[in-house]
């Protein structure tokens, strides 16, 4: 049971990371200037590492 909700957590966040880093690129592409791509990059890692721990619930 625990390893259900886990997985489900998993999947949850990593498609939250996943859309926010979409969005957040869009964001930046729209921008003039100089841009802060920090949350992007680190959003982006994220979402890998939780589609990772994903796998390893399934």
């Amino acid at each position: 049971m625990l390893e259900k909700i886990a997985l489900i957590i998993a999947v949850l966040t990593a498609v939250y990371l996943f859309s926010y880093s979409y969005i957040e690129a869009l964001r930046i592409s729209n921008s003039d200037g100089k841009v802060y791509g920090g949350t992007f990059i680190f959003s982006s890692i994220m979402a890998f590492v939780f589609s990772a721990i994903t796998y390893l619930f399934i």
